[in-house]
């Protein structure tokens, strides 16, 4: 097992060293993984946002770390209950 295991790493190496590979990864990293991956952070920005929004209204309501119980139950009650709802 462990000469597989070297052979295998060996080969990996050979790969990632070899220009042609590298141009290849680069090429694809920059024609399909990043528009990928901004279109994704455009997707979720606008939610992340507004969830922060929201846990910084329940934080002014409720001090978390004065009464974590009573942040956590809104929490819950903001986000999870109404998930339920739709």
């Amino acid at each position: 097992m462990p000469l597989l295991r070297t052979l295998l790493m060996r080969a990996a190496r050979r790969v990632a060293a070899d220009p042609r590979v590298q141009a290849k990864a680069a090429d694809l990293y920059h024609r399909e993984v990043k528009p990928r991956a901004e279109a994704a952070w455009e997707d979720a920005k606008p939610k992340l946002d507004a969830a922060r929004r929201d846990l910084g209204e329940i934080a002014r309501e409720t001090d978390p770390r004065r009464d974590p119980k009573g942040f956590a139950k809104k929490v819950k009650q903001r986000f999870i209950d109404r998930d339920e709802e739709r």
